[in-house]
């Protein structure tokens, strides 16, 4: 595969959007020829329903939600060093990005 290949879903697209909350779902779409092979620890937290959207919108049981787009992000960090495995995360934002 060359280095400028990529990979598009236009129904997803379409669908959802891409925004930093749901990157990481698209990224590991079954299709996308970039996924490693091997079960993410991303697929497990999939699995058990959690996701940046979902803690956003419903917290923690220490975090009640609602909850802004870093906290939700930092609820799936924390959630995500308790496993094991490869792991897909989302580069922190600058401060540029913020505004």
């Amino acid at each position: 595969m060359s280095e400028t290949a990529s990979f598009v879903d236009p129904v997803f697209l379409a669908r959802f959007g891409l925004t930093r909350i749901n990157a990481i779902d698209y990224f590991l779409h079954p299709l996308n020829p970039f996924r490693t092979k091997a079960k993410t620890s991303n697929e497990v937290l999939s699995m058990q329903g959690i996701n940046i959207g979902t803690l956003m919108a419903w917290g923690t049981s220490t975090r009640p939600g609602p909850l802004p787009l870093e906290e939700g992000e930092d609820e799936y960090n924390v959630a995500l060093s308790r496993l094991t495995g490869e792991q897909y995360e989302l580069l922190q934002l600058s401060k540029a990005d913020m505004e």
